[in-house]
């Protein structure tokens, strides 16, 4: 909300939460803000989709090459490169409707589902590992 020319940010950091407190708060987040260059994988934007926030990540490494990328054609967050760049796609973000936003927010969670579940791992592990070995058996 806008006051005397200034904005109200909901906002507020929080260390060391418990694993249902953290669940709780980013099942009511809008955005995941993920801001570390280079990062190889990048598991707490796997962690901000699966629960309904659009992630917004550094425009490199693991959130560029495997997460944050798109399914079916359709978007499931935003990559940035600077204050600039992150200040643009949190405009963005939030001027996105309501509708527009469960859109993004539904295929990031399909998407991080199908490939970083623990069945999806599971499936691959197997199809990938154990399957051929047991052709080479008699």
């Amino acid at each position: 909300a806008e006051q005397g020319g200034e904005t109200d940010w909901d906002f507020d950091f929080r260390t060391n939460i418990s694993m249902s407190e953290m669940k709780e708060l980013l099942g009511k987040a809008t955005v995941g803000l993920h801001t570390m260059r280079e990062e190889h994988f990048g598991i707490n934007v796997v962690e901000f989709m699966a629960a309904g926030a659009i992630p917004l990540a550094h425009n490199s490494g693991g959130p560029k090459m495997d997460i944050v990328t798109p399914l079916k054609e359709q978007r499931t967050g935003f990559l940035a490169n600077d204050d600039n760049t992150y200040a643009a796609a949190l405009k963005e973000i939030f001027a996105l409707s309501s509708e527009e936003r469960t859109k993004i927010a539904a295929a990031a969670r399909a998407s991080v589902r199908d490939r970083f579940a623990q069945e999806a791992f599971e499936r691959a592990f197997s199809d990938n590992m154990v399957a051929p070995l047991r052709r080479g058996q008699p």
